[in-house]
């Protein structure tokens, strides 16, 4: 199909005018070159005037590009969408990874991959699956990580809400859809299947996915089936360098340096491990007549997870002050190199194995009543379920020199040397962490919907209400938390198959490789591990304390209408409305007391409900039929996770005079938080994939759940206990700035290039008379400032994405170490992430494609530290570059 522009010829003109306006701003911005600008100032007017080589063909990247910005500009919400190039074709591994391109999200990345997504800045949001509410377990929200991006058609991003979304996301909502089979003509088949090479886990894994589709007409109408499978296969390695904060070591030498300070611990962590991911999903659609559709649709989602971190924890002091030797930054009293000889070490693997599985099946039927009256229903159930085991087992050994600088390219070197290192009969099993756990959930969630549009055009042009009943359930349960103390003598070689070397470094951190526990065979054979560190292979007791069971019943109203009517020359379009949701909570748990008598378990309940009410209004004003103005508003909740509701508190008791005794537990008062949010938009849509648009938001809050330590006198005892609280007042304000063009007026294969950009500016936090540190603080874990910019290329068969993705430097933990000199501690900061990944993609023939992907292609970098990184540094983690092939092919 070709590029032609319709109307008048004074339309035509304003067209141009506009393209011209919009070259000269985006000129100004400096994102096009001059050579790009003189190229779309004189579009062609007809299509004739188009040379055949201009043809512009909307598929694959380009077609998703349009397809997400048609969603956008047609929304009542303020919205943004990603959408698949391809019947599962994202060049992403799973939906965190594929989000963090949207303008607004932030990513947190582990293991070598995004996992934890937040909006604005914000970890409260909503996860639903074709417009349901999905989560993980005891969770408010899915993670999205275990989902396959392959299972996509695409994901949608509200930032403003409306009345009929599903509450508890006061960041926003995400909403991921995949295929039904009334979306395709007839029969669609596609499959893919290809492997991806990871640089320092030294693997390549396979990926497979495939989905049918069929529509049929019969004697009882028509009817669809769809059934869709992936399966990604990932090994990974991560490496880190530590050091943990400096403390005053003026007596560690001798002779003594006065005021001398250094990090107690220097270590290497070697991560690696596997991720299986599997998915499968179906839908059926059954339209008996034009009015009525029935359908079933299920998703069934498993990830198994088989990973280890080895710890080489490294003492640098741990031994006779004589025999220690250390030189100090310059200007300060911070150690900068440490020498020491015959020094106790600890090695350490933490064997980790986990299998966590979501599954959601849903019934439902559409029926319009009447021309104006469209009705639906639909009855989901979702369960959700995480198995896990995380054995540790702590070996020591001496080594005889140690070499440690604190501060070698914003991170530690740590050399270690002597036969203790990596001989098994020379290093003795210290102590075990028997450690396990389960945690389930479940809902069952009706609702029911109906849409009125009147026949006269008015004001109103449309009615919606609906209810909905929420019947979900959590608990969660773990062993007893500690460690056990080995028996004597036990040497790691004295147990066959528990011996282990570390893989090898990309760089040099020191310590190229150590001795270690195999990961596996603390997994698989806990119970031999058990007998040789305690003498029994019986394993550690479930603690009771850590048990606790929430059932939680909601029910909602919702009533919406939608508007439209003129302001003087400019057409407005309105839709506003108020949902009521009261929700019922009953949470079971056990108190837990230790003293000289030992562990008594008291039960203990709670009961709460709460109604709130949430108003919501979306305008839309259109100035031209291509420029918008938007202004949203909307009363926001998030509910306290489960876990914080937790009306338990474990008890331990102080073993001596000077040392306050501790307790941990949840909350039950908690209150949801709440926003008030305040979103307004400009949009001009210049082209079928072109766009600019600039977002100012405001969110303020009250009662946004963080985490304190405070003094509770319980049974005359005085603890230092650790609860979530709800702040008082907060807010989160900023903007985001967004355009998407593919140059179509360059000459030749230079028309095929496109672009997407946005950034995004935030700044925000909470005033709390319960912790007044927070005071004027940023949220912790939001970045000020993030950005996105994509190169885009569709033509004559190729097609290629380049994505470049950063964030600014951000506070993890808030007073995060003691400081003497600073009463309210450190604050740990993530230095700024960045990410460029990218794909490329040639048609071997209409229906067969190859595919190059890449991800971490500049091999970032992670580090944090405690206020200064070159005094202060924490963690250097690099992660694995990938490379991946594949063929796809539909029919």
């Amino acid at each position: 199909m070709k590029h032609t522009i319709s109307g008048t010829s004074m339309s035509q003109a304003k067209h141009r005018l506009v393209l011209k306006s919009g070259v000269a701003v985006l000129a100004a911005a400096g994102l096009l070159s001059s050579f790009e600008v003189l190229a779309q100032v004189a579009p062609p007017t007809d299509a004739a005037e188009l040379a055949p080589d201009a043809t512009v063909t909307v598929t694959g990247v380009r077609r998703a590009a349009q397809s997400a910005q048609k969603i956008k500009q047609e929304a009542d919400n303020v919205i943004d969408s990603i959408v698949a190039d391809d019947i599962g074709k994202f060049p992403d591994t799973n939906v965190a990874e594929t989000l963090a391109r949207v303008s607004g999200i932030q990513v947190r990345r582990d293991a070598g991959e995004a996992n934890t997504v937040l909006i604005r800045g914000l970890p409260g949001i909503a996860t639903l699956i074709n417009g349901r509410e999905m989560f993980t377990t005891t969770g408010r929200y899915i993670q999205l990580a275990d989902i396959p991006s392959t299972m996509l058609q695409r994901a949608d991003v509200y930032k403003s809400q409306s009345a009929d979304l599903v509450e508890g996301g006061i960041a926003g909502v995400i909403d991921v859809r995949t295929n039904r089979p009334f979306d395709f003509k007839g029969l669609q088949m596609s499959a893919q299947v290809g492997a991806k090479n990871k640089d320092k886990a030294k693997a390549t894994d396979p990926e497979v996915s495939g989905m049918i589709s069929n529509r049929w007409k019969t004697d009882i109408g028509e009817v669809g089936a769809l059934f869709g499978v992936s399966y990604v296969k990932d090994r990974f390695h991560e490496e880190r360098g530590f050091e943990t904060f400096p403390i005053k070591k003026d007596t560690a030498t001798s002779p003594a340096v006065p005021n001398l300070t250094g990090p107690d611990l220097v270590g290497i962590q070697d991560i690696y491990g596997q991720r299986k991911r599997t998915a499968e999903n179906f839908a059926l659609q059954w339209k008996p007549n034009a009015d009525l559709e029935v359908y079933a649709e299920g998703l069934h989602s498993q990830f198994k997870g088989a990973d280890e971190t080895d710890f080489f924890v490294g003492l640098p002091w741990a031994t006779s002050p004589d025999q220690i030797k250390v030189t100090t930054i310059p200007g300060t009293n911070q150690t900068d190199t440490i020498n020491s000889t015959n020094t106790f070490t600890i090695l350490s693997t933490q064997g980790r194995a986990s299998t966590s599985t979501a599954q959601q099946y849903a019934v439902g039927a559409k029926w319009r009543v009447t021309p104006g009256l469209r009705t639906s229903t639909e009855i989901a159930r979702t369960t959700s379920k995480y198995d896990w085991v995380n054995p540790i087992l702590d070996t020591n050994t001496n080594a005889d020199k140690v070499y440690i600088k604190t501060n070698v390219d914003g991170g530690a070197f740590a050399q270690y040397q002597g036969a203790g290192i990596t001989d098994p009969s020379k290093i003795y099993l210290f102590q075990f962490f028997d450690r396990y756990g389960r945690d389930r959930g479940a809902s069952t969630d009706w609702r029911a919907d109906a849409t009125y549009t009147p026949e006269n055009e008015g004001l109103f042009k449309e009615f919606s209400a609906g209810v909905r009943f929420n019947d979900r359930s959590a608990e969660s349960i773990k062993s007893l938390e500690g460690s056990v103390g080995a028996l004597p003598g036990v040497t790691m070689a004295s147990i066959p198959g528990l011996s282990c070397t570390t893989q090898t470094m990309s760089v040099n951190y020191g310590t190229p490789s150590w001795a270690t526990p195999c990961a596996s065979f603390l997994v698989n054979n806990t119970s031999i591990v058990r007998q040789a560190v305690t003498g029994t292979t019986a394993p550690k007791a479930i603690d009771q304390a850590s048990f606790f069971e929430d059932k939680e019943k909601n029910y909602a109203f919702y009533g919406k209408a939608k508007i439209g009517f003129d302001l003087g020359a400019y057409p407005v379009d309105g839709a506003f409305g108020v949902r009521i949701t009261k929700t019922d909570v009953d949470v079971l748990a056990n108190n837990k007391v230790t003293s000289s008598g030992g562990d008594v378990y008291v039960p203990v309940s709670k009961t709460s409900s709460a109604t709130d009410v949430l108003p919501s209004a979306n305008f839309k004003l259109s100035i031209r039929k291509d420029l918008l103005a938007r202004l949203a508003y909307a009363k926001t909740l998030t509910r306290p996770d489960f876990a914080q509701l937790n009306p338990a508190t474990a008890y331990v008791n102080s073993n001596g005079t000077t040392t306050l005794a501790t307790a941990s537990g949840g909350n039950p008062e908690l209150k949801p938080f709440t926003g008030q949010n305040f979103d307004g938009s400009l949009e001009w849509y210049f082209a079928p994939t072109g766009y600019m648009s600039a977002t100012l938001f405001r969110h303020n809050f009250d009662g946004y759940i963080m985490n304190k330590s405070v003094q509770e006198v319980y049974q005359g005892v005085t603890y230092n206990t650790s609860r979530p609280f709800n702040t008082d007042k907060g807010h989160l304000q900023g903007a985001e700035l967004a355009y998407q063009q593919f140059y179509d007026g360059l000459p030749g294969w230079l028309s095929g290039f496109g672009l997407q950009a946005n950034v995004t500016f935030t700044q925000g936090g909470v005033t709390s008379s319960v912790d007044p540190n927070l005071e004027d603080k940023p949220f912790a874990g939001m970045s000020k400032l993030s950005y996105n910019i994509v190169a885009l290329y569709e033509k004559e068969g190729w097609s290629a994405r380049l994505a470049y993705n950063w964030r600014s430097k951000f506070t993890q933990i808030y007073g995060d170490t003691p400081d003497p000199a600073n009463l309210k501690g450190k604050d740990l900061i993530a230095a700024p992430m960045s990410s460029l990944d990218g794909s490329l993609s040639y048609k071997i023939t209409p229906n067969m494609s190859v595919n190059l992907t890449g991800t971490n292609l500049l091999n970032f970098k992670y580090q944090d530290y405690w206020a200064d990184p070159v005094v202060f540094p924490r963690d250097t983690r690099r992660y694995d570059r990938t490379v991946g092939l594949s063929l796809s092919w539909k029919n």
